[in-house]
């Protein structure tokens, strides 16, 4: 079984290397893989160019323009040729078994989306630190309810986050990609459309894909980013499927959208403890309980789940 791997890149030359090396040391052998090329202003093409004539599995593709990540995961979808399409992002890696370990899972009729959990590596400190969804002990079917669920503001590891294999046939029947015009939260759209689609869908309990975490991924209330930007998204998708949900998954889409409200707060919490603004800090706790929440809910998920 052939499968397409989709790198996108941009300004990537320092780290590149240690994705396509991952690829490379796959024990599944039969895969392409389609770096894009975002218009990057460093080294990145003249990098992947030696790799291209190391192996003629690794293909190069230059986009015209900058486009953003799901303008360049796009090109890689309309060039792929596996039956199969895998995602991996030029600062990951993945550990040498993955493909292998998802071949079970791939029988046709079986599954649309499929994914692992995420091993989160912090490369400050050169080691990985958690492993995601850590619930997850057995095959899980994902709907609606858990998109929404295990993505909430506060969470360490948002489900945007996963990086699923996607059948190729599944996607084109259905016309299925990124929107283009999103640069943060594409990956959840794209899996909340999917869903809303009928994708047969399963999140595995192995951890085989390595996240590298960035300073502002740790947490998703950290991420600097137009703070109107998830919540437009997330009222997006109750606009267009919310009448088909069932009461809790509206409840739950409602309850998303509070919290997301409450990030410019939140990311206003941790410069005042570092620069005992006490008085800040107290009109901050005092005036935004959407920021208890969010604190509460990563504390929580922190002593339950990632202890």
């Amino acid at each position: 079984m052939k499968i397409t791997v989709v790198v996108p890149a941009y300004n990537a030359a320092a780290f590149i290397g240690t994705a396509l090396a991952s690829l490379r040391a796959q024990t599944h052998r039969n895969w392409e893989a389609l770096v894009v090329d975002d218009c990057s202003s460093d080294d990145t093409r003249a990098v992947v160019r030696q790799w291209t004539e190391e192996d003629d599995r690794i293909r190069l593709l230059e986009l015209p323009q900058n486009g953003g990540p799901a303008a360049a995961r796009n090109a890689g979808f309309d060039a792929a040729q596996g039956e199969w399409i895998a995602l991996l992002d030029a600062d990951d890696a993945w550990e040498a078994e993955r493909l292998a370990r998802f071949l079970p899972h791939l029988s046709p009729g079986k599954l649309d989306l499929v994914w692992d959990r995420l091993a989160l590596y912090n490369a400050a400190q050169e080691k990985v630190v958690a492993h995601s969804w850590p619930w997850v002990r057995q095959p899980r079917t994902i709907g609606p309810l858990q998109l929404l669920l295990w993505d909430l503001p506060g969470q360490r590891a948002p489900l945007g986050w996963a990086k699923p294999l996607l059948r190729r046939a599944w996607l084109n029947e259905h016309r299925l990609r990124y929107l283009p015009a999103l640069r943060a939260g594409e990956d959840w759209r794209l899996l909340m459309d999917a869903v809303m689609a009928g994708a047969r869908t399963q999140v595995l309990p192995f951890a085989a894909y390595r996240y590298t975490l960035r300073l502002e991924e740790k947490n998703f209330s950290q991420t600097k980013v137009d703070f109107s930007g998830p919540q437009r998204l997330n009222s997006a998708v109750r606009l267009e499927y919310g009448p088909r949900w069932p009461l809790a998954t509206r409840a739950a889409a409602v309850l998303r959208g509070w919290l997301i409200g409450g990030l410019a707060a939140k990311a206003r919490l941790k410069p005042a403890v570092r620069g005992k603004r006490w008085g800040d800090l107290a009109k901050l706790l005092l005036t935004s309980p959407r920021c208890w929440a969010i604190v509460l809910l990563n504390q929580f998920e922190k002593a339950i789940w990632y202890r």
